[in-house]
């Protein structure tokens, strides 16, 4: 009930609502900035990143928030290669929330008139 509330809100603003599958996203064990899986416990409040070249240090409800700022807008930092590996690449800039909306919309519109 509260997410057809919310959805409703967001749409009568003008945005949208989008759920991230933190299931597999794994948001508070997810680096922000190199999408590196560290794993934590829930006193682990801090989010240190395993990856020595990255080193990320972050309050973890920030970063866990960033991460699904990054899913949200498209912009996943990794991607498996041909070869199994992960592929790293730095996040691109969309422009604000406003052209954001616009872009999924837009993509939106595409999709459902090319299935009817």
């Amino acid at each position: 009930m509260i997410t057809r509330r919310v959805t409703f809100k967001a749409a009568e603003a003008g945005g949208f609502y989008v759920e991230s599958p933190t299931r597999t996203l794994k948001p508070t064990q997810r680096c922000a900035k190199c999408w590196e899986l560290t794993p934590k416990t829930l006193a682990d409040r801090i989010h240190q990143c395993s990856n020595a070249a990255c080193g990320h240090v972050e309050d973890r409800d920030v970063n866990a928030a960033q991460v699904n700022l990054i899913w949200a807008r498209g912009q996943e930092l990794s991607s498996v290669g041909v070869d199994g590996q992960a592929l790293l690449s730095a996040p691109v800039n969309t422009g604000g929330f406003k052209q954001l909306t616009q872009v999924k919309r837009q993509k939106l519109l595409a999709q459902q008139s090319s299935k009817g």
